[in-house]
């Protein structure tokens, strides 16, 4: 996801396609996707796993896991969830749709890929134990259809060494410990400031309109003012 909101301009577009496509059962266009990528994790990515299985039949799958449901649960809920609907606010003024309407086009992509197709929509994981049944269906069918030898089920609490093993990757020589991102707080500065984005875009949006309110205006009286001298003109 890190990259995707990093080359939003592209990969805003290159997602909502492999969205549709998806919808439509056409084949995904990895080219277009991924372009020199050779590994993806997160979503949007995840939300296709099938397919890029089938693309790379000898690829390794990781399975990241929690603790157990509710924990992942109640972390989704303050995070990811969380971020969607300040994101889903968007709204550009016509001037500004080039720079930030890719920025809402990636959460318009999460929810037609992820939260539409897996949870039944963003209100809908709200109700836990639906959001439970889909989480544990998800889990036997990874292990389900992931070849014993190229599949990981991996806590990142487990740390470097079952991952490193896994990918045939020697553990930082250093001994750094694992890097932990993207906790709660990190979360709450990035819907704070997709509000703040929110409240500014509405404002441009009225500046914008009150501007073309005010051309329009000085046309209308730069028209009458014409008409008026030209009646002048001919008496």
């Amino acid at each position: 996801m890190h990259e995707v909101f990093a080359h939003q301009h592209s990969q805003a577009a290159a997602w909502a396609q492999a969205a549709a496509d998806k919808a439509a059962g056409r084949p995904l266009d990895w080219t277009s996707i991924l372009g020199d990528y050779t590994a993806c994790l997160d979503w949007p990515a995840a939300a296709v796993w099938k397919e890029l299985l089938a693309a790379n039949p000898k690829a390794k799958v990781i399975l990241t896991v929690r603790h157990s449901f509710d924990v992942w649960y109640d972390s989704c809920l303050k995070t990811v969830w969380a971020v969607m609907e300040p994101g889903l606010s968007i709204r550009p003024p016509v001037t500004l749709e080039p720079v930030f309407g890719s920025l809402r086009k990636i959460f318009e992509v999460q929810v037609d890929l992820v939260w539409g197709p897996i949870f039944g929509g963003l209100e809908r994981f709200k109700d836990k134990e639906h959001v439970r049944k889909a989480y544990e269906a998800h889990l036997a069918e990874v292990k389900r259809v992931v070849p014993p030898g190229q599949l990981l089920v991996w806590n990142p609490m487990d740390g470097w060494g079952p991952l490193c093993a896994f990918l045939g990757k020697e553990p930082p020589a250093d001994g750094a410990p694992f890097p932990w991102v993207n906790e709660a707080s990190e979360f709450r500065k990035k819907i704070k400031g997709l509000e703040v984005l929110q409240r500014e875009l509405e404002v441009a949006t009225w500046v914008q309109w009150g501007l073309v309110a005010a051309a329009a205006g000085v046309v209308v009286a730069l028209v009458a003012r014409s008409r008026s001298l030209s009646r002048a003109g001919g008496t």
